[in-house]
């Protein structure tokens, strides 16, 4: 191989090797640094499918060529590489070049190797030089482009780079700042804070995240600020902080946190409501089953929450399918209403209920829970029932008073005749025969009690209908009670009944009327006389008690004798209602008896057990209504 010095630029490459593509791309992008231009390649064999002459081609080689006359043709050479250690190629290459021109021939493999890594090797770096140039390239559009306050700082805190965002957020021009400290920048202390934070990541050499307030253009602002640390050959030379302005998120999350606590307080005021409503207030789910079950709820119905959540509404009722009907129409339709549904309490008794029922629905329409709100409308259809009684008890009081005046007058004419009849007898009783005498003395004997029977009756009628008063006085109960006794002294003894005083001996006077009382009782131990006398075979017993309850008076009339049906104990303070048999009772004494103690603001009550035993009992308040009341309501029984 010559060694003589390589003045020329043009190149010339013979043969092929595994490496000459890599080698002739590296040679084509870097003919400054090698001083030669490739104007040749000679591939006579090695190339079987043409890639090497197809990258020769592409690199714009001016000869490309598989035989080696083609030399000839070339501009004059500077160098001639002949890839083969074949003596015949080397002689060929020699006859076709001029004579001096440099050669390089034989082992060229390892030289083409070392050549094609530093190929390789240059290729990657220039790759990596250009992916490095587009990163900071991106690097530059991301920081002046962010929506974020991007700086960088040295050790000494100093501002070294801002971006636009920082600028515009801060309301300062970049010469402003540059070089700056925060104490330049941010007024009242605000620096402090920051600084401490940027401390933080100067000596831990950590990214460190936090959140703060900082005066910017006369306004607080609330930031949050990520820092990261600059390390250069081991050492910190500064850091680069990420600064967001979050005052509007801020101010948003304050003022969520004030309707979360309105909304969080509506929900305690709602739930409070709800709670303590003397409703009826049930949730549900689809399914029927309940949910919740208020304190209203309980109080009318008497069960306890935990015992019936869980199970089906419909069990609360006393028609379950009526129930049924009415939830699927609400939640077809959204809402469903009854005006009376019937519940049952704890213990089986009728709650007469004003029903409303509203699905709840989540956002895409799927039925979530159904609220029932129900009325409790018990008393009030009982009331409606008692003003019908209270017009059905004036149309009757209004024909009781006809009737009443109507058989008074000829009650005195029969009466006026019975005592003239007695006076002639008294007169004239001895011409009759002695069985004749008897028989008319005890016909008029009978006449004088059924007419002093017609007068009570329609005595006890107008009564009821004038609601007469003998005036409020102070009065003694015992007294009255023993005055009632006496009056019944004859009743009493003719049906042999024991009457047993149990008087309390601490009761007050107190005012009351004694006329409108003294009814009450005879009324009331009359028909006691009468239970007894209904069961023959048995010791007759009447006992009174009475005693003092707080602010009332208590009297209580019982008795051993027949008793009261459990059927009738509803309605026997019922105008004309009698346990009695025909003739014997009149359905009146009862009904005014409720009616008088209404209007002096007592109460009567009855227990019985039928065959056994019947308890009335009498309270009186000490301290009676200015005025007595107008009209009676439902007997408590």
């Amino acid at each position: 191989m010559s060694t003589s010095r390589i003045d020329a630029a043009n190149l010339a490459m013979v043969g092929a090797s595994p490496d000459l593509t890599e080698f002739l791309v590296y040679l084509a992008d870097r003919p400054r640094f090698w001083s030669l231009r490739l104007v040749a390649v000679i591939v006579s064999d090695g190339d079987p499918d043409g890639t090497v002459l197809s990258r020769a081609r592409e690199l714009g080689v001016a000869v490309v060529s598989t035989d080696v006359r083609d030399l000839q043709g070339t501009p004059p050479l500077g160098l001639v590489i002949v890839l083969s250690e074949d003596v015949e190629l080397i002689r060929a290459v020699k006859a076709q070049v001029p004579e001096g021109t440099p050669r390089m021939a034989g082992a060229t493999d390892e030289m083409l190797t070392v050549v094609s890594q530093m190929a390789r090797k240059s290729h990657a770096l220039r790759a990596d030089s250009h992916r490095l140039k587009e990163t900071h390239l991106r690097l530059n559009q991301f920081v002046e482009t962010a929506p974020l306050a991007i700086y960088l700082k040295d050790r000494d805190l100093r501002y070294k780079r801002v971006n636009s965002h920082a600028l515009h957020m801060l309301g300062i021009r970049e010469g402003e700042i540059l070089g700056a400290t925060d104490h330049a920048i941010y007024a009242k202390g605000g620096a402090r804070w920051l600084q401490n934070v940027e401390r933080e990541t100067l000596n831990t050499r950590e990214t460190v995240h936090a959140s703060g307030v900082l005066p910017v253009q006369g306004r607080e602002i609330h930031v949050q600020v990520t820092l990261f640390p600059v390390v250069e050959d081991g050492d910190v030379a500064g850091l680069y902080g990420l600064m967001e302005d979050t005052t509007d998120l801020f101010v948003s999350a304050q003022k969520l946190h004030e309707v979360d606590e309105q909304l969080t307080e509506t929900q305690s005021y709602l739930r409070e409501v709800l709670e303590n409503s003397r409703d009826i207030i049930l949730l549900t789910d689809p399914r029927g089953h309940l949910l919740s079950f208020n304190s209203g709820a309980e109080q009318s119905l008497g069960y306890e929450r935990d015992d019936v959540v869980g199970s089906p509404a419909h069990d609360l009722c006393a028609q379950p399918q009526a129930f049924d009907d009415l939830f699927a129409e609400a939640l077809l339709e959204g809402h469903a209403n009854a005006y009376e549904v019937e519940f049952r309490n704890k213990n089986t008794q009728p709650v007469l209920c004003n029903i409303s029922l509203t699905l709840i629905e989540s956002p895409d329409g799927r039925p979530l829970e159904v609220v029932c709100l129900c009325r409790d409308i018990t008393t009030r259809l009982r009331l409606k029932d008692d003003l019908i009684r209270s017009e059905r008890l004036a149309a009757v009081g209004q024909m009781a008073s006809g009737v009443a005046h109507e058989i008074n007058n000829p009650l005195a004419v029969i009466g006026t005749i019975a005592g003239l009849v007695e006076e002639i007898l008294a007169d004239e009783g001895d011409r009759l025969f002695p069985g004749t005498h008897e028989i008319l003395d005890k016909a008029m004997e009978r006449l004088h009690y059924q007419v002093a029977r017609c007068q009570s009756i329609t005595h006890s009628l107008l009564g009821f209908v004038r609601k007469t008063q003998s005036g409020m006085v102070e009065m003694d109960l015992t007294e009255l009670l023993e005055e009632c006794l006496n009056v019944l002294g004859s009743e009493i003894r003719g049906a042999d009944v024991k009457v047993e005083r149990h008087f309390s001996t601490d009761l007050p006077r107190f005012r009351s009327d004694p006329m409108a009382l003294q009814q009450v009782f005879v009324n009331l131990v009359n028909n006691a006389v009468d239970a007894v006398q209904a069961v023959p075979g048995r010791a007759s017993v009447i006992e009174i008690n009475t005693a003092r309850d707080g602010d009332k008076i208590s009297v209580t009339v019982e008795d051993n004798g027949v008793g009261i049906p459990a059927g009738d104990r509803e309605r026997i303070f019922d105008l004309f209602h009698t346990t009695k048999p025909v003739g014997k009772g009149t359905g009146l004494g009862l009904s005014i008896v409720h009616d008088i103690l209404y209007r002096l603001g007592g109460t009567v009550r009855v227990t019985s057990e039928s065959g056994e035993w019947t308890r009335f009992i009498v309270t009186l308040p000490l301290e009676p209504p200015e005025e007595p009341l107008p009209a009676p309501s439902s007997p408590s029984i």
